[in-house]
């Protein structure tokens, strides 16, 4: 299954790559690869930091199995903060390590919000972008307690860095974008200058 996965990264590497980093790309590249492991649900989430300087998380893209409830929409999910939800998952996805386990191995209130969307196992890795925590990305198994083997962790972070190369790609793209903006603007001032 490991291979297949692998394969699946390098074509959805050159999917994000090609396409961009557009939210039906993304939903397109995590179904891909989240159907080459078997997996009920794959999604990112995005850090950010609240009005109180605290690191918050709020989930951005998502791919589901038809009988695996989607939670794009839980509020529960958005502007999450780490320091009182999640601060066990800080030490190690701040410092490029992935969080694994299940539901009921985790503390309170974390627990709870895991085991609310019925996931029996979950495998996270963190997105760095420019030596920045960007965010993670994560596979959801909601029928087993699955135990994850290195080579499925091996592959939730190549998918991670593949995310990460696209969205690097996506905000050059952005900068560059926004230069030729304000050249065009500038040879425009400068050619009615001319003529005036």
């Amino acid at each position: 299954m490991a291979s297949k996965a692998f394969a699946t990264i390098m074509h959805v590497s050159q999917l994000l790559l090609d396409k961009g980093f557009e939210p039906s790309n993304v939903t397109e590249a995590l179904g891909r690869v989240g159907a080459a492991l078997g997996v009920d649900r794959v999604y990112i989430f995005e850090n950010s930091t609240g009005a109180d300087g605290k690191v918050l998380c709020s989930q951005r893209y998502e791919w589901t199995v038809a009988s695996t409830s989607a939670q794009l929409d839980n509020p529960e999910l958005q502007n999450v903060p780490y320091e009182d939800v999640l601060p066990s998952w800080v030490p190690p996805l701040s410092t490029g390590k992935v969080v694994m386990g299940r539901p009921r191995d985790f503390a309170s209130p974390a627990r709870e919000l895991l085991e609310a969307q019925d996931i029996r196992s979950l495998l996270v890795c963190p997105i760095t972008l420019g030596g920045e925590w960007w965010g993670f990305v994560g596979f959801d198994d909601c029928r087993t307690e699955r135990t994850w083997p290195p080579a499925e962790v091996s592959v939730l972070q190549a998918l991670s860095n593949a995310l990460a190369g696209s969205l690097r790609h996506a905000r050059l793209r952005s900068a560059l974008s926004g230069v030729q903006t304000q050249l065009r603007g500038i040879i425009e001032r400068c050619a009615s200058t001319a003529s005036s």
